[in-house]
């Protein structure tokens, strides 16, 4: 097989990881890695060096971290209490398998997650609004980070090994 035909391959195997990335909690840009990683091993590591991996690993530390931490982030600052973003991982986690849409099954487990519980700390709708509508805004703002990251990936993936 062709130098140019693993590039192909390859780059075919990534695709998926972007979609991946705009589920919330989907290891999208860790499967982008493990793909660049076998990759550079069929290529014995000659196209892709060490430290381009180091750059792609710190692609993918950073869109996790983002990931995990968007949408409470945007919980809290819409005044969500710190028991209210544990019931919203748990609504994005039930919500995404309950709802087996991409997406939309986990922003809406994430959004009632939130909701339901502050509504239940505050007894205020309008304060539990607020924090469910800052859990959308974080998680919407983590999407975006994601799907810019795994762009970002595969762009220098390509540009790494075809250079």
């Amino acid at each position: 097989m062709g130098f140019l035909t693993i590039v192909i391959v390859a780059t075919i195997f990534l695709l998926p990881g972007i979609v991946m990335a705009l589920v919330p909690g989907l290891p999208g840009l860790l499967y982008m890695f493990i793909i660049a990683c076998i990759f550079g091993l069929v290529n014995s590591f000659v196209n892709l060096s060490g430290t381009e991996v180091g750059i792609l690993a710190a692609i993918v530390g950073i869109a996790m971290l983002i990931d995990m931490f968007s949408g409470v982030v945007g919980a809290k600052w819409g005044g969500a209490h710190w028991s209210s973003l544990f019931s919203g991982i748990i609504g994005l986690v039930v919500g995404t398998f309950i709802i087996p849409i991409p997406i939309l099954g986990s922003l809406i487990g994430l959004f009632l997650g939130v909701l339901i519980s502050e509504w239940y700390i505050t007894r205020d709708m309008r304060k539990a609004q607020k924090a469910a509508l800052g859990s959308l805004a974080g998680s919407a703002v983590g999407i975006t980070a994601n799907v810019i990251a795994a762009i970002l990936f595969v762009s220098l993936f390509l540009f790494f090994v075809l250079r």
